[in-house]
Protein backbone atom coordinates (compact mmCIF):
# COMPACT_ATOMS: atom_id res chain seq x y z
CA UNK A 1 0.00 0.00 0.00
CA UNK A 2 1.47 3.41 -0.84
CA UNK A 3 2.61 5.93 1.27
CA UNK A 4 0.14 8.38 2.42
CA UNK A 5 0.54 12.26 1.40
CA UNK A 6 2.06 14.60 3.80
CA UNK A 7 0.73 17.36 4.46
CA UNK A 8 1.91 20.89 4.29
CA UNK A 9 3.13 23.11 7.34
CA UNK A 10 0.94 25.64 5.30
CA UNK A 11 -2.10 23.47 4.89
CA UNK A 12 -1.83 21.74 9.04
CA UNK A 13 -1.73 25.48 9.95
CA UNK A 14 -5.08 25.80 7.92
CA UNK A 15 -5.99 23.19 10.09
CA UNK A 16 -5.40 24.57 13.54
CA UNK A 17 -6.45 27.84 12.53
CA UNK A 18 -9.76 26.92 11.05
CA UNK A 19 -10.53 24.30 14.14
CA UNK A 20 -10.13 26.96 16.74
CA UNK A 21 -12.24 29.23 14.52
CA UNK A 22 -14.93 26.16 16.05
CA UNK A 23 -14.98 24.76 12.48
CA UNK A 24 -15.79 20.70 12.68
CA UNK A 25 -12.84 18.36 11.25
CA UNK A 26 -15.52 17.13 9.03
CA UNK A 27 -15.83 20.68 7.10
CA UNK A 28 -12.49 20.93 7.19
CA UNK A 29 -11.50 17.94 5.86
CA UNK A 30 -14.29 19.02 2.85
CA UNK A 31 -12.39 22.32 1.90
CA UNK A 32 -8.80 20.36 2.33
CA UNK A 33 -9.68 17.47 0.25
CA UNK A 34 -8.97 14.89 3.40
CA UNK A 35 -10.18 12.49 5.84
CA UNK A 36 -11.52 14.02 8.68
CA UNK A 37 -9.68 11.37 10.08
CA UNK A 38 -6.17 13.04 9.16
CA UNK A 39 -7.53 16.25 10.50
CA UNK A 40 -8.46 14.84 13.94
CA UNK A 41 -4.86 13.53 14.33
CA UNK A 42 -3.38 16.55 13.81
CA UNK A 43 -6.19 18.65 16.16
CA UNK A 44 -5.15 15.79 18.61
CA UNK A 45 -1.19 16.22 18.10
CA UNK A 46 -0.77 19.54 18.34
CA UNK A 47 -3.19 19.56 21.61
CA UNK A 48 -0.44 17.08 22.50
CA UNK A 49 2.88 19.00 21.50
CA UNK A 50 1.70 22.60 21.14
CA UNK A 51 3.29 22.49 17.41
CA UNK A 52 1.55 21.53 13.89
CA UNK A 53 5.37 20.98 12.81
CA UNK A 54 6.14 17.51 11.35
CA UNK A 55 8.49 15.76 14.27
CA UNK A 56 11.11 14.65 13.40
CA UNK A 57 12.00 10.91 12.13
CA UNK A 58 14.96 8.32 13.59
CA UNK A 59 14.61 6.80 10.28
CA UNK A 60 15.96 2.94 9.58
CA UNK A 61 18.86 1.93 11.65
CA UNK A 62 21.93 1.74 9.58
CA UNK A 63 23.17 -1.95 9.45
CA UNK A 64 26.98 -1.44 8.91
CA UNK A 65 29.24 -0.19 11.83
CA UNK A 66 31.71 2.63 11.17
CA UNK A 67 34.44 0.25 10.78
CA UNK A 68 32.66 -1.88 8.19
CA UNK A 69 31.76 1.45 6.35
CA UNK A 70 35.36 2.10 6.02
CA UNK A 71 36.32 -1.46 5.38
CA UNK A 72 33.73 -1.35 2.08
CA UNK A 73 35.64 1.81 0.62
CA UNK A 74 39.30 1.00 1.73
CA UNK A 75 38.69 -2.73 -0.28
CA UNK A 76 37.43 -0.63 -3.46
CA UNK A 77 40.19 1.49 -3.30
CA UNK A 78 42.40 -1.22 -3.16
CA UNK A 79 40.99 -2.76 -6.13
CA UNK A 80 39.47 -0.79 -8.19
CA UNK A 81 37.71 -3.47 -10.58
CA UNK A 82 35.69 -5.39 -7.57
CA UNK A 83 32.35 -5.04 -7.92
CA UNK A 84 29.93 -3.81 -5.29
CA UNK A 85 28.87 -8.44 -5.13
CA UNK A 86 32.45 -8.71 -4.61
CA UNK A 87 33.04 -6.22 -2.02
CA UNK A 88 29.81 -7.52 -0.20
CA UNK A 89 31.27 -11.16 -0.25
CA UNK A 90 34.16 -9.73 1.71
CA UNK A 91 32.57 -7.65 4.49
CA UNK A 92 30.15 -10.50 4.64
CA UNK A 93 32.88 -12.74 5.78
CA UNK A 94 32.97 -11.34 9.27
CA UNK A 95 29.41 -11.12 9.61
CA UNK A 96 26.80 -13.43 11.22
CA UNK A 97 23.94 -11.71 8.81
CA UNK A 98 24.55 -10.59 5.09
CA UNK A 99 24.83 -7.20 4.22
CA UNK A 100 22.93 -6.97 0.78
CA UNK A 101 24.59 -5.79 -2.59
CA UNK A 102 22.75 -2.44 -2.27
CA UNK A 103 24.01 -1.31 0.93
CA UNK A 104 27.50 -2.17 0.02
CA UNK A 105 26.62 0.32 -3.01
CA UNK A 106 24.80 2.87 -1.02
CA UNK A 107 27.75 3.20 1.26
CA UNK A 108 30.37 3.21 -2.38
CA UNK A 109 28.45 6.66 -3.48
CA UNK A 110 28.09 8.23 0.12
CA UNK A 111 32.34 8.05 0.19
CA UNK A 112 31.91 9.56 -3.45
CA UNK A 113 33.16 6.31 -4.89
CA UNK A 114 30.70 5.88 -8.37
CA UNK A 115 31.30 3.38 -11.17
CA UNK A 116 32.32 4.83 -14.21
CA UNK A 117 33.41 3.67 -17.74
CA UNK A 118 37.68 2.98 -16.92
CA UNK A 119 39.55 5.63 -19.53
CA UNK A 120 41.99 4.06 -21.55
CA UNK A 121 45.11 5.61 -21.27
CA UNK A 122 48.87 4.94 -21.83
CA UNK A 123 50.84 3.23 -18.59
CA UNK A 124 53.33 5.78 -17.78
CA UNK A 125 56.29 5.22 -16.14
CA UNK A 126 57.98 7.34 -13.42
CA UNK A 127 61.02 8.19 -16.48
CA UNK A 128 57.83 8.70 -19.01
CA UNK A 129 56.05 11.57 -16.95
CA UNK A 130 59.49 13.30 -16.79
CA UNK A 131 59.88 13.41 -20.44
CA UNK A 132 56.49 13.96 -20.84
CA UNK A 133 57.40 16.89 -18.27
CA UNK A 134 60.49 18.58 -20.39
CA UNK A 135 58.01 18.27 -23.64
CA UNK A 136 55.99 20.72 -22.25
CA UNK A 137 58.47 22.67 -20.77
CA UNK A 138 59.91 22.96 -24.09
CA UNK A 139 56.83 23.53 -26.23
CA UNK A 140 54.73 25.76 -23.72
CA UNK A 141 55.71 29.67 -24.95
CA UNK A 142 55.91 28.45 -29.11
CA UNK A 143 53.90 30.79 -30.84
CA UNK A 144 51.18 30.03 -33.79
CA UNK A 145 53.19 30.27 -36.79
CA UNK A 146 56.03 27.74 -35.00
CA UNK A 147 52.73 25.05 -34.51
CA UNK A 148 51.88 25.98 -37.82
CA UNK A 149 55.55 24.72 -39.13
CA UNK A 150 54.91 21.59 -37.59
CA UNK A 151 54.18 17.99 -39.76
CA UNK A 152 51.58 15.63 -37.37
CA UNK A 153 52.21 12.02 -38.36
CA UNK A 154 51.05 8.88 -37.46
CA UNK A 155 49.69 5.37 -37.81
CA UNK A 156 46.15 4.31 -37.00
CA UNK A 157 44.01 0.90 -37.39
CA UNK A 158 40.37 1.53 -38.46
CA UNK A 159 38.52 -1.79 -37.35
CA UNK A 160 35.82 -3.49 -39.17
CA UNK A 161 33.25 -4.03 -36.61
CA UNK A 162 33.00 -2.66 -33.48
CA UNK A 163 35.08 -1.43 -30.74
CA UNK A 164 36.60 -3.39 -27.65
CA UNK A 165 34.70 -4.00 -24.82
CA UNK A 166 34.56 -0.85 -22.14
CA UNK A 167 35.59 -1.76 -18.46
CA UNK A 168 33.93 -0.62 -14.87
CA UNK A 169 35.79 1.03 -12.38
CA UNK A 170 34.58 3.09 -8.92
CA UNK A 171 36.87 6.17 -8.53
CA UNK A 172 36.08 9.80 -7.05
CA UNK A 173 35.78 13.06 -8.99
CA UNK A 174 38.97 13.94 -9.82
CA UNK A 175 40.13 10.56 -10.08
CA UNK A 176 39.45 9.73 -13.48
CA UNK A 177 43.02 9.12 -15.04
CA UNK A 178 44.29 7.63 -11.29
CA UNK A 179 46.94 4.96 -12.25
CA UNK A 180 43.89 2.38 -10.97
CA UNK A 181 41.76 3.36 -13.00
CA UNK A 182 42.68 3.56 -16.08
CA UNK A 183 42.52 0.71 -18.88
CA UNK A 184 46.22 0.38 -20.57
CA UNK A 185 45.65 -0.11 -24.06
CA UNK A 186 47.78 -1.06 -27.11
CA UNK A 187 48.43 0.91 -30.10
CA UNK A 188 46.67 -1.97 -32.67
CA UNK A 189 44.36 -5.00 -32.78
CA UNK A 190 41.82 -6.77 -34.41
CA UNK A 191 40.88 -6.35 -37.99
CA UNK A 192 40.37 -4.18 -39.93
CA UNK A 193 42.46 -1.31 -42.31
CA UNK A 194 45.83 0.23 -40.71
CA UNK A 195 46.84 3.62 -42.62
CA UNK A 196 48.91 6.42 -42.32
CA UNK A 197 48.39 9.82 -42.73
CA UNK A 198 50.02 13.53 -41.79
CA UNK A 199 48.56 16.48 -41.52
CA UNK A 200 50.24 20.54 -41.28
CA UNK A 201 48.72 23.87 -40.78
CA UNK A 202 45.22 23.71 -42.55
CA UNK A 203 45.94 21.09 -45.12
CA UNK A 204 45.83 17.06 -44.83
CA UNK A 205 48.76 15.21 -46.76
CA UNK A 206 48.26 11.71 -48.45
CA UNK A 207 46.21 9.11 -46.78
CA UNK A 208 48.26 5.35 -47.36
CA UNK A 209 46.75 2.28 -46.72
CA UNK A 210 49.21 -0.16 -44.96
CA UNK A 211 49.32 -3.87 -46.07
CA UNK A 212 50.32 -6.39 -43.47
CA UNK A 213 52.92 -5.43 -40.62
CA UNK A 214 54.44 -2.21 -41.35
CA UNK A 215 58.49 -2.49 -40.99
CA UNK A 216 61.17 -0.14 -40.83
CA UNK A 217 62.21 -0.74 -44.59
CA UNK A 218 58.35 0.30 -45.79
CA UNK A 219 58.82 3.08 -43.53
CA UNK A 220 61.77 4.18 -44.37
CA UNK A 221 59.81 4.63 -47.89
CA UNK A 222 57.30 6.60 -46.61
CA UNK A 223 59.74 8.98 -45.23
CA UNK A 224 61.54 9.46 -48.43
CA UNK A 225 58.19 9.35 -50.49
CA UNK A 226 55.73 11.40 -48.43
CA UNK A 227 57.31 12.62 -45.69
CA UNK A 228 59.78 15.04 -46.93
CA UNK A 229 57.65 15.94 -50.16
CA UNK A 230 54.23 16.30 -48.11
CA UNK A 231 56.30 18.41 -45.60
CA UNK A 232 57.84 20.92 -48.27
CA UNK A 233 54.44 20.97 -50.06
CA UNK A 234 52.17 22.19 -47.02
CA UNK A 235 54.69 23.36 -44.57
CA UNK A 236 57.84 24.59 -46.60
CA UNK A 237 61.46 23.80 -46.80
CA UNK A 238 62.49 23.43 -42.88
CA UNK A 239 59.28 22.22 -41.14
CA UNK A 240 59.31 20.52 -38.06
CA UNK A 241 58.41 16.72 -38.38
CA UNK A 242 56.61 15.05 -35.61
CA UNK A 243 56.46 11.34 -35.10
CA UNK A 244 55.96 8.94 -32.00
CA UNK A 245 58.97 6.42 -30.77
CA UNK A 246 57.42 3.18 -32.40
CA UNK A 247 60.67 0.84 -33.10
CA UNK A 248 60.18 0.77 -36.63
CA UNK A 249 60.73 4.70 -36.62
CA UNK A 250 63.88 5.00 -34.50
CA UNK A 251 65.11 2.21 -36.47
CA UNK A 252 68.85 2.82 -37.54
CA UNK A 253 68.11 3.25 -41.32
CA UNK A 254 65.11 5.46 -40.46
CA UNK A 255 67.37 7.54 -38.20
CA UNK A 256 70.45 7.88 -40.35
CA UNK A 257 67.80 9.48 -43.43
CA UNK A 258 66.08 11.98 -40.98
CA UNK A 259 69.67 12.95 -39.73
CA UNK A 260 70.62 13.61 -43.81
CA UNK A 261 67.60 14.98 -44.10
CA UNK A 262 67.84 17.76 -41.31
CA UNK A 263 71.63 18.22 -41.97
CA UNK A 264 70.57 19.62 -45.57
CA UNK A 265 68.04 21.77 -43.94
CA UNK A 266 64.86 20.08 -45.44
CA UNK A 267 63.35 19.27 -41.94
CA UNK A 268 63.75 19.36 -38.41
CA UNK A 269 62.69 16.34 -36.80
CA UNK A 270 60.66 16.84 -33.26
CA UNK A 271 61.85 15.13 -30.20
CA UNK A 272 58.42 12.91 -28.68
CA UNK A 273 58.09 11.70 -25.41
CA UNK A 274 57.13 7.94 -25.18
CA UNK A 275 53.76 7.14 -24.84
CA UNK A 276 52.03 10.30 -25.82
CA UNK A 277 49.34 9.94 -28.49
CA UNK A 278 47.41 12.07 -26.26
CA UNK A 279 49.56 14.62 -27.31
CA UNK A 280 49.19 14.50 -30.85
CA UNK A 281 46.19 16.14 -32.97
CA UNK A 282 46.02 14.09 -35.09
CA UNK A 283 44.59 11.50 -32.82
CA UNK A 284 41.70 13.20 -32.73
CA UNK A 285 41.78 13.56 -36.82
CA UNK A 286 41.37 9.41 -36.01
CA UNK A 287 38.96 9.68 -33.84
CA UNK A 288 36.67 11.91 -35.98
CA UNK A 289 37.28 9.83 -38.96
CA UNK A 290 36.16 6.97 -37.26
CA UNK A 291 33.17 8.20 -35.88
CA UNK A 292 31.94 9.88 -39.33
CA UNK A 293 32.81 6.44 -41.21
CA UNK A 294 30.67 4.15 -38.23
CA UNK A 295 27.77 6.82 -39.91
CA UNK A 296 28.33 4.92 -43.14
CA UNK A 297 27.60 0.93 -44.73
CA UNK A 298 30.93 -0.92 -43.87
CA UNK A 299 30.88 -4.36 -45.27
CA UNK A 300 34.02 -4.92 -46.00
CA UNK A 301 37.68 -4.28 -45.45
CA UNK A 302 37.31 -2.72 -49.01
CA UNK A 303 34.76 -0.59 -48.34
CA UNK A 304 36.05 0.56 -44.90
CA UNK A 305 39.22 1.97 -47.17
CA UNK A 306 36.91 3.47 -49.74
CA UNK A 307 35.02 5.44 -46.78
CA UNK A 308 38.43 6.34 -44.98
CA UNK A 309 39.42 8.07 -48.34
CA UNK A 310 36.09 9.80 -48.85
CA UNK A 311 36.48 11.43 -45.66
CA UNK A 312 39.71 12.19 -45.36
CA UNK A 313 39.48 14.21 -48.14
CA UNK A 314 36.05 15.79 -46.52
CA UNK A 315 38.24 17.23 -43.53
CA UNK A 316 38.17 21.39 -43.37
CA UNK A 317 41.22 23.79 -43.13
CA UNK A 318 38.85 25.17 -40.11
CA UNK A 319 38.67 21.74 -38.45
CA UNK A 320 43.48 21.28 -38.80
CA UNK A 321 42.84 25.31 -37.12
CA UNK A 322 41.04 24.12 -34.53
CA UNK A 323 43.31 21.39 -33.49
CA UNK A 324 46.53 23.48 -34.16
CA UNK A 325 45.05 26.20 -31.89
CA UNK A 326 44.47 23.51 -29.00
CA UNK A 327 48.11 22.62 -28.83
CA UNK A 328 49.17 25.72 -26.24
CA UNK A 329 46.60 24.54 -24.13
CA UNK A 330 48.11 20.63 -24.14
CA UNK A 331 51.05 22.24 -23.00
CA UNK A 332 49.87 23.77 -20.20
CA UNK A 333 47.38 20.91 -19.43
CA UNK A 334 50.42 19.05 -19.20
CA UNK A 335 51.98 20.87 -16.78
CA UNK A 336 49.34 21.54 -14.63
CA UNK A 337 49.23 17.46 -14.47
CA UNK A 338 53.17 17.50 -13.83
CA UNK A 339 53.35 15.04 -17.06
CA UNK A 340 50.95 12.90 -16.08
CA UNK A 341 47.40 12.29 -18.14
CA UNK A 342 45.41 15.12 -18.25
CA UNK A 343 41.81 15.86 -18.80
CA UNK A 344 40.88 16.54 -22.53
CA UNK A 345 37.95 19.62 -21.50
CA UNK A 346 41.17 21.56 -20.47
CA UNK A 347 42.20 22.32 -23.52
CA UNK A 348 38.90 23.18 -25.22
Amino acid sequence: MPRARELSIAQRAFIIAKHQTGMSGRKIGEELGVSSRTVNNIIKLFGVRGSFEVAARSGRPRVTTQREDRRIVVTSRRNRRLTAPDIAAVINVRRPAPVSVTTVKRRLVESGLSGRVAAKKPLLRAQNIQKRLAWARAHVNWTAQQWKAVLWTDESKFELFGSKRRQFVRRRPGERFHPQCLTPTMKFGGGGVMVWGCFGAHKTGPLLRIEGILKKEEYLRILQTEVVPSGTALLGPGFVFQQDNDPKHTAKICREYLAREEAQGNLRVMKWPPQSPDLNPIELLWDELDRNVRKLVITSKASLWAALRSEWAKITPQTLTRLIERMPKVCRALLAAKGNHFDEKNCK
